[in-house]
This record gives C-alpha cells, structure tokens and sequence, in this order.
C-alpha cells in the first residue's frame, strides 16, 4: 500500500505540481528578461540625460548671470553694483583674465559648486561667481537616483548627496531597506559611474546614477502575484488530489490489500466502502462474490478431500496389518519371491498411508485455533528423540546423523510436541533425499536473544525454480532433483515456525547440499499463545 501511494504521489508531483512551478520559474526568468532590458535601455537614457543636466547647469547659471548683471565689456560696472545684483552667489575677483564668460564645477569642502568666471577690471583679472549645485535640479526625469560623492573608492552606502525619484518608495539606506533586503532586485545592479571635472580636466567628484526602487517594486509585486498564483494552483491540486486519493486511490489500495489476504488463504475477508460511486461499488460487490464462492468452493473441497483421506486411512491401516502377517509366513514358508513382493506392496502402502495422513493432518491443521504450551525445552533431546524415531530410515540408508547440538546446552521457550513436529518433518525429507552413506547435520548457536538452528543433507538439492515456492500449500515441486512431498509438510512448518515468533528460510544447490536455517527467540510469553 505503501509502494502504490508513492507511485500516486509520484504522479501527482509530475502531472500537478511540476507544471505549476515550471510554469511560475519560466513567468519568472521572462519578467526578469524584460526588467532587465527595460533597465539597460531606461539607465542608458537616464545616463544621456544627466550628462545634458551637467551641461545644462552651467549654460543655465552663466545666462542668469549675465541677465542679472546686463554686462557690458565698455562700460564696467562695480564690484559693488555686481554683489547687489547677484546676492545668491558668492563673488571675490581672481588675478585670471578670461575674454569671455567661462563656467565649470568645483569641490569647495565636500560641496560641489557651480563657478562662472567673468572679465573685470578691463580683462586683467576676472570675477569668480560661485553657487553651490542644488543636484536635485541635476537628475534626470523619471526613474532615476542620483547619489553625489567626491571619492570614486568610497563606501557603496555612504553618499555624500542625494537625490530620489519622488515617485519612488521613500529612501532608506540600502543595508536597512527591508523590501530590497528580501528581494535584491537584478535591476538595482544596473548603474552608471559619471566623473564631474574641473576647469582643468581634473576629476573632482562622481556622480552615480541608477534605477529608482519603484522598479525592484513592480518586480517584486509581479514575483508575489506569480507566488500567489503558485501557491493556490498547489492548493488545487492538492485538493484535487485528495479527492481523487480518496474516492480511487483508497479503494484500490483496500482491493490491493484484500487480494492478498486472499492470497494468503483468508478466504472470509470482504470489503466494506461509503463510497459513493457506483464503479467503485460494483467492484467491491464482484470482489465480495468472488471471495464468497471461493470459500464455499474450499469448505466443499476440503470437507470433500477430508472425507475421501479419512474413508481411504481405514482399509490402508488394516492392508498394513495384513501385508505384514502376509510377508511374515511368506518368510517362515522360504517363499523368498512371494516375501520380497509382500515387503514391496507394504512398503507402498506405508507410503500411501503416509500420503493420507499427512493429508487429513493438513487439513486438520488451523494456526487460528491451535494454542501453542510455551515450556523450556531441550533442543538436543527434541533432534535425538527424532533421529530415534527415524532409526529405520537411517539405518537402511546407512545414513550418518551428525547432531551438533550438546546436550543440555541449548534450551528455548517452545511448544514440545508441535516443534517435534517441524523437526520430523525436516528430518524424513532430509533422509528421504539424501543417499545411501550420506550425511545430515544438525547445528545451533546463539544469536543474541535468538538461537540459529541448521539441517543440511548433501542430497540431491532443490532446483532454483521451486525454492521460492516450497513452503506454499500443495506446491509439490516441478523439477525431478528433489522429492518435496505432497505439498502440506514444509507449509505446517512454516506455519509452526511463525507461531513460535521465528523465521525458516532454505537454501540449496543441486546435487550438492540443502540447508534449512530455523530462527527462534530464545524466550518466550510462557503463557499459551
């Protein structure tokens, strides 16, 4: 269930959610394409219009002057006169003849001044006319902030001077900004460098222009929308999705999950919804049935084969009985033929009554109802006790049992007669598999609170395509290498094991060795489970 609502997931994320933020990254990258553009081209205007400004001021300062002044080369007129006339400035006569008005800038103690000079006293010196420069008058119209400064090294974030785009958000330091400090926005990056000179070419301050914040703004509200956009687009589909989770994808999930409690034989499991669609309904009905006729069909068939085994189990036992006293006056009498073919058909019918039995104990064999007696138990007795009891079968073989378990050594908390059973069972397969002069070991060692138990034979070995398969119900193998039996003994088994909170695994090659590995806690609920 859990693998398929990762598929489900998966699917979501791919078909939902990925196109949403594809589609928010690609919205993104083309709205910073186009700010980036806008911004270039608005700097490079922006730049051409501030550089016009420079130029602007002076003609502009230089032609108030002479207004204000009316100025006339042949008749001077007095400094005093000239310092009424222009009482924003300040004037002072300085011993350099120019022949005509000549106007520049000037850094007077981290103050950019205006200067015009003007002939005076009959072109032998000249009257230096000075303002200090109002920059908000020097930036350009529209988007711009200027930031006036007299070192070109100087700290980003310490300006002398400074003038926004009122239209802007009002100005804060840059580092204390909060908005540019969530959103450092790409058009922010773009800026100019202008270098103001003196009258002798000499630089003597710069003035930086860039783009107002209004524009990281209008990026940052387009980011915001394209989030909100996002994030409701995810909420969608997340509530689509949950819709679709819960009217198909739990369905399915409960069909998945009831396929294989009907796998493993819990025929009487059904399946209950509220949903409401009809699909989803008739599924779950043509499930129900399903179940509902194979239970039936497996109480008919399992009362039917118990039957046929239990009717077949009394002649078996008295045709044993009479074979027997057959096969010994055959001997007594010296018909050494007639006695071997006696043995012969008591042999077969031994092994019929094994089949039977076996049949009927699987049959009779409920894990649900059946209670396990938790007692100490001694391994190595259990293992000799079976090897007794298999005596026969070892010495016609001339098998050699190899019980690796010491006596005493190894004791667990476990149900006596039931993990009889399981050894029983292990063992005659080992030894009905297992040639003449071979071996079968038994080996156990401890595991932490687990103790490991081994039964390897050097037999003919199980295939590869039947290992995976061997502890199934009926499953009697399809290779030739290995006799596995009717099907029933290995699934007791396994059932056994489990009951006892332990794991069978085996493993084995052909021709060379099978070893089943038997894992049991050492201690158990000593109440019966």
């Amino acid at each position: 269930m859990f693998k398929f609502a990762k598929y489900f997931f998966t699917v979501f994320l791919i078909t939902a959610i990925l196109p949403l933020v594809l589609m928010f990254l690609w919205n993104n990258s083309q709205v910073q394409k186009m700010h980036a553009l806008m911004s270039k081209n608005g700097l490079s205007n922006g730049t051409a219009k501030l550089e016009e400004n420079l130029k602007n001021n002076l003609s502009i300062q230089e032609g108030e002057i002479l207004k204000k002044l009316y100025y006339v080369t042949s008749n001077p007129v007095g400094l005093r006169e000239i310092k009424n006339s222009l009482k924003d400035y300040s004037i002072k006569v300085v011993p350099k003849p120019v022949a005509m008005p000549v106007s520049f800038y000037e850094d007077k103690n981290d103050t950019l001044i205006s200067c015009t000079l003007l002939p005076f006293a009959y072109k032998t010196n000249s009257l230096k006319i000075c303002k200090p420069v109002d920059i908000k008058k020097l930036r350009p119209s529209g988007p711009y902030n200027i930031e006036l400064r007299f070192e070109k090294t100087q700290e980003p974030y310490s300006y002398i001077n400074i003038a926004t785009d009122p239209m802007s958000l009002q100005y804060f330091d840059k580092k204390t900004f909060l908005a540019e400090r969530l959103f450092k926005s790409k058009a922010n990056s773009y800026s100019n460098l202008l270098e103001i000179k003196n009258e002798n070419n000499e630089t003597i301050a710069y003035i930086n222009i860039s783009l107002a914040f209004r524009q990281s703004r209008m990026q940052i509200d387009n980011i915001l929308t394209g989030l909100i956009i996002l994030i409701i687009g995810i909420i969608s589909s997340f509530i689509i999705g949950m819709i679709v989770k819960k009217v198909f994808v739990l369905p399915i999930m409960a069909l998945s999950k009831a396929t294989k409690e009907i796998e493993k034989g819990n025929l009487n499991f059904r399946l209950t919804t509220t949903n409401n669609q009809e699909l989803i309904q008739n599924i779950y009905n043509s499930f129900n049935d399903m179940a509902e006729n194979l239970e039936t069909k497996e109480n008919l068939r399992q009362s039917f084969i118990s039957n046929l085994t239990h009717d077949l189990r009394t002649p078996l036992v008295s045709q044993a009985q009479s074979l027997e006293l057959i096969s010994q006056k055959f001997k007594e009498i010296g018909l050494q033929n007639e006695y071997e073919l006696a043995e012969s058909l008591a042999k077969n019918n031994e092994h019929l009554l094994k089949m039977v039995n076996l049949i009927l104990e699987s049959y009779s064999f409920d894990s649900k109802k059946l209670r396990l007696n938790i007692e100490k138990v001694d391994l190595n007795k259990i293992i000799s006790d079976c090897t007794d009891k298999l005596k026969p079968l070892i010495e016609d073989k001339k098998i050699q049992v190899i019980n690796n378990i010491y006596q005493g050594g190894t004791q667990i908390d476990a149900d006596l007669f039931q993990l009889t059973r399981v050894f029983m069972n292990l063992l005659s397969n080992a030894i009905e598999n297992t040639k003449e002069n071979d071996y079968i070991k038994i080996n156990a060692h401890y595991n932490d609170s687990d103790v490991i138990i081994t039964i390897e034979d050097n037999g003919n070995g199980i295939a590869p395509e039947d290992l995976k398969f061997i502890f199934d119900r009926y499953y009697s193998g399809k290779s030739l290498e290995r006799k596995l039996g009717s099907g029933f003994g290995l699934s007791v088994c396994e059932k056994l094991v489990s009951m006892h909170n332990g794991t069978i695994n085996v493993e084995s090659e052909i021709n060379k060795y099978t070893r089943f590995t038997i894992k049991l806690p050492q201690n158990q609920n000593k109440e019966d489970k």
